[in-house]
């Protein structure tokens, strides 16, 4: 029989390249500091955002959408945390349910703004802390974010409530850490970045791109400083498994709820799903792609290079692995296309990761300059400033945008954009929506006494306040509400609330003629450009009404 050896732990981290129950030489914490500076971008950004917001009417349908389904966690009837629904991330509306619990905040719109703010200020909180690792020194610290801030397309999505900044706040801050990481190594700056991501891919499933690209750098960093097989193994496991297990847990979800368990990728409201996907050449890709990144992140013409030649000629492994990240994030929008992951195809929002990481790009080659810091960061700080005017012209005219031109003009002008197209002939403003609300919430007080259509109507239940008055397809399921779409009055409806054109609502495609005001049962009782309110009188039963004449959604 063997004698056992004891192997001392000097001897068992010997070949360990990484600190393992050590402290590393870090820079001091500031917490005071991150807190003023998350305080000062929240309420910048929150009071910017409620002029755009309420004043020039500067808003997006989705961003109303989810904060009518987080209202509705709280206040529908009865209440349910399943509103969250499938087609969006499941946090990009779960995060911003707090916000809705008070229902005065949510029909001022003051939650519109601070919806998207709290997030973007978190990313410039994750920016500031990556400085003071670069060594950058606190007057062009400040003057970086504020120029960053002040950036037209930080400045549209992180006032508006929308979406984008939840993911991307999470993205920053993970490859913040694994940038404390490689200064450190420190190698619970890994599993912190780990967690991050976990968290940012069921908030934003393109956030997995930069996972996959993390991992992959991990490893190649580990083994390139001579890691052994077991460091490098352990170190990536110990990065990915909890995105893994997330991504894992919501297929089963979506196997046990719908049956589809990639569902949350074929439903995705990123999805090409209605097969109106424009088509694009090859030559339109690639003019498409510059022209994104010349007028939405001009910067990253010059830190992609930069990056690339720091990591090839100076040996700088994590500048080449940003430098690839980068890559990513500007060929991503066209992939999108190419595997049909969009309805809504180079779009300049894809623009917003691009200059992002652009960021982090910036700040490593700065810390990567040595004596040279404080000149790359002043550089930057001159770029950024150069590229507000450069965007603000670019969004007026860019091809494919959401809510740039009517944002642009309405910075430039000081005039409310309510009433005026988008560059794709839609109409800016909620007059329709608030109208419509307000004689509701005058004239109705009953519960589950408005039939609608919430897919389509979300934007007049939640300027309601209370959508526990709508008898809509969260309250008991699709199955139960089609019943009582097709006998209203046997339901104990009072009203039915339809769009006035056939853009998907079921309610006014199985009713037509009472959305046009033809029919002389269903008599209208408030109308407004985009909807119609007409009232079920007692005892009403619908002729040649069949399950056939509208759809499963």
């Amino acid at each position: 029989m063997s004698t056992p050896v004891v192997v001392h732990t000097k001897d068992r981290l010997s070949g360990v390249v990484q600190l393992v129950g050590r402290r590393p030489n870090d820079i001091e914490r500031r917490w005071w500091e991150s807190a003023l500076v998350f305080a000062f971008f929240t309420i910048g950004y929150t009071w910017f955002g409620y002029w755009v917001v309420v004043d020039m009417h500067v808003v997006g349908f989705e961003t109303l959408d989810r904060l009518n389904r987080a209202l509705m966690v709280w206040h529908n009837d009865p209440a349910k945390l399943s509103a969250i629904g499938f087609d969006y991330p499941p946090l990009a509306t779960l995060l911003i349910a707090p916000l809705a619990i008070f229902r005065g905040l949510v029909t001022s719109l003051a939650v519109v703004p601070l919806a998207s703010a709290i997030f973007a200020a978190f990313t410039m909180v994750a920016f500031n802390t990556m400085m003071r690792r670069a060594l950058i020194a606190g007057p062009l610290r400040y003057a970086v974010l504020l120029a960053l801030g002040a950036n037209p397309m930080v400045l549209l999505y992180a006032t508006t409530g929308t979406r984008h900044f939840v993911w991307i706040a999470l993205v920053v801050t993970a490859l913040g850490g694994l940038f404390a990481w490689y200064i450190t190594a420190d190698v619970r700056f890994v599993m912190l970045s780990g967690i991050a991501f976990s968290i940012a891919s069921i908030a934003g499933y393109t956030s997995l791109t930069f996972f996959v690209l993390s991992a992959i750098m991990i490893g190649a960093i580990l083994a390139r400083l001579g890691a052994d097989g077991t460091e490098v193994e352990g170190t990536v496991v110990g990065f990915a498994s909890p995105t893994v297990y997330v991504i894992a847990l919501w297929t089963v979800f979506n196997f046990i709820l719908l049956l589809r368990p990639f569902a949350w990728i074929t439903r995705s409201s990123d999805a090409a799903a209605s097969g109106g996907l424009e088509t694009f050449s090859a030559v339109e890709l690639l003019r498409a792609t510059g022209q994104l990144v010349l007028y939405g992140a001009p910067i990253a013409i010059i830190v992609l290079p930069a990056l690339v030649f720091a990591g090839v000629a100076r040996g700088n492994p994590f500048a080449l692995w940003l430098g690839v990240m980068l890559g990513a994030s500007i060929v991503m929008p066209s992939a999108a296309v190419v595997l049909r992951l969009t309805d809504s195809p180079m779009l300049m929002r894809n623009a917003l990761p691009i200059l992002l990481i652009s960021m982090i790009g910036a700040i490593w080659l700065a810390r990567s300059a040595d004596e040279g810091s404080t000149l790359v960061a002043a550089l930057l700080v001159v770029a950024l400033v150069i590229s507000i005017p450069w965007t603000i012209q670019a969004m007026k005219t860019y091809r494919y945008q959401n809510l740039e031109a009517p944002f642009a003009a309405a910075i430039t002008t000081g005039e409310s954009q309510e009433g005026a197209e988008t560059l794709a002939r839609e109409k800016v403003g909620i007059f329709s929506e608030q109208a419509m609300a307000e004689y509701i919430s005058n004239n109705v007080s009953r519960d589950n006494s408005i039939l609608t259509d919430n897919a389509q109507t979300y934007a007049v239940m939640m300027l309601t306040g209370h959508p526990e008055w709508f008898f809509d397809r969260i309250d008991q399921s699709d199955g139960p509400w089609k019943i009582a779409l097709r006998d209203p009055a046997a339901h104990g409806v009072l009203y039915l609330l339809m769009s006035t054109s056939d853009n998907g609502d079921l309610v006014t495609k199985l009713y037509a003629d009472a959305a046009a005001g033809s029919d002389a049962q269903l008599q209208v009782v408030f109308r407004t450009p985009r909807y119609v309110l007409v009232s079920v009188p007692a005892g009403y039963k619908p002729g040649g009404v069949t399950t056939g004449q509208f759809g499963e959604s």
